[in-house]
């Protein structure tokens, strides 16, 4: 996938390139719609894809897609992966997942309860402590792929002495 930026100064807008096959008879489908909607091929296919989103309908709470989405999305890598693994884990990758698993196996993340324990499932996160951590964390799941434990981030891995 492409990433391409506005040449525009100030601006921060990107966009992203995506090669598709589709079948001739949809592509033709695809031109018509364009030509009655004046709009761009490209627009016919994001407007298409937004409808397709909107109506997905996810198993759990009966929410639409993009309603999830939306509490999910954030530009940093980081942010994005905890509200995924919240709100949708069954759509978290392999690598995805082995990330989620490191952060909730390395307590330096979490705040203590009263006896200094923590548990993930009910437990509250310091997103700061992690976005913070972020290539920290890649690197260690990335030394540790081959591994079929999760191993833990150390203390001694994070704060720098």
């Amino acid at each position: 996938m492409a990433t391409k930026t506005s040449k525009r100064t100030g601006e921060t807008s990107t966009t992203v390139s995506v090669g598709i096959r589709i079948d001739p008879k949809i592509k033709f489908a695809l031109d018509i719609m364009g030509r009655l909607q004046k709009r761009s091929l490209t627009a016919v296919i994001e407007w298409a894809i937004s409808q397709a989103i909107t109506n997905q309908q996810l198993d759990t709470g009966g929410e639409s897609l993009s309603s999830v989405l939306d509490k999910v999305w954030s530009t940093d890598e980081s942010v994005r992966l905890i509200k995924l693994a919240r709100h949708m884990p069954e759509a978290l990758t392999y690598d995805e997942l082995r990330i989620w698993e490191t952060i909730k196996a390395t307590g330096y993340f979490w705040h203590r309860n009263k006896s200094g324990g923590y548990n993930p499932e009910t437990g509250e996160l310091t997103v700061f402590l992690v976005t913070d951590n972020w290539e920290t964390i890649l690197q260690h799941v990335d030394r540790h792929k081959g591994s079929s434990t999760i191993v833990p981030l150390s203390e001694a891995d994070l704060i720098p002495f």
